[in-house]
């Protein structure tokens, strides 16, 4: 059983992947591990991900849901903006608020967190890369670089002279990280449903498998009912609970009918990789010999 091969392990790693607002699944997982006595040793984040790894990494796992709350509330356009930053999005800024008042720099830095690392896409030559917030002097400032994506952000963040991107751009799941950090047990956190296939690691990897018997993956088993950047805590608080309940279906074997809900159509990267898998099988089919 998957929980008792958390509950054996020496180290436990969390990997928190992307999604943006699908995120909130992960509150929901998080709970439940907590609720069945699983401690997780190391954080790993990666785009919006990153936010969740920080707060269990500081220690305040528990205050995931008011965190997502507060966040949700805040207006998140503002026109004078545009002379600012050159965008009407001000994620930056709710993005500190919010950090600042559930996770806050010093935490992360406090010999009692947890070590957390956060994934990065290195835009000069678009190398995945993955730093050590604790030795970071501005974790904030790591964080929100891992999560720029246009339109949403204008300017990448610097960091000691080099600019950042999105970490889901080269690798949304660098598991093996938390392997080469000592983990002997990593759960994978991912928004991908299970029915639209492998789990997305990057543009060049979109059905990616995990073979490997230290992974435990909890993710949704349908393409969940929410918007990339929803707002409104009536439709992300049920996906909090059915992160609650699909991991407590993946841990202890249960089954719960609340876990088939399933958004209208197909997303968009399954479209795009039926079209990928039409070409790979037109192009390695072997060709007939004329007669």
């Amino acid at each position: 059983m998957n929980l008792e091969r958390l509950r054996a392990a020496k180290r436990v790693g969390l990997l928190f992947s992307g999604g943006s607002s699908r995120c909130i699944f992960q509150v929901g997982v998080v709970e439940t591990l907590h609720e069945l006595g699983v401690q997780p040793a190391v954080t790993l984040g990666v785009s919006a991900g990153a936010w969740n790894a920080a707060c269990v990494a500081a220690g305040h796992g528990q205050r995931l849901r008011p965190y997502w709350r507060f966040f949700s509330r805040m207006p998140y356009i503002d026109l004078r903006n545009l002379v600012r930053e050159h965008s009407p999005f001000i994620w930056s800024r709710i993005h500190k608020r919010a950090f600042d008042r559930y996770v806050g720099a010093d935490a992360i830095r406090s010999p009692s967190a947890l070590p957390l690392f956060i994934a990065l896409t290195r835009l000069r030559d678009d190398q995945s890369v993955i730093v050590d917030a604790r030795q970071s002097p501005d974790p904030f400032t790591l964080l929100l670089a891992s999560n720029y994506l246009q339109p949403f952000y204008t300017h990448p963040q610097t960091i000691d002279g080099e600019s950042y991107g999105d970490g889901g751009w080269t690798d949304a799941l660098p598991y093996e990280k938390l392997f080469a950090e000592g983990c002997d047990a990593v759960v994978v956190m991912t928004s991908k449903g299970e029915s639209e296939g492998g789990m997305y690691r990057n543009p060049r990897d979109f059905e990616h498998v995990i073979d490997d018997d230290r992974v435990v993956v909890i993710r949704p088993r349908h393409r969940m009912p929410i918007g990339f950047v929803e707002r409104r805590w009536e439709k992300l608080a049920p996906i909090a609970e059915l992160g609650a309940l699909r991991a407590r279906e993946v841990l202890l074997g249960e089954r719960h009918p609340q876990c088939d809900v399933a958004a209208h159509g197909l997303a968009p990267t399954a479209y795009v990789s039926a079209v990928r898998k039409t070409l790979r099988r037109y192009f390695s089919a072997p060709s007939q010999p004329l007669t």
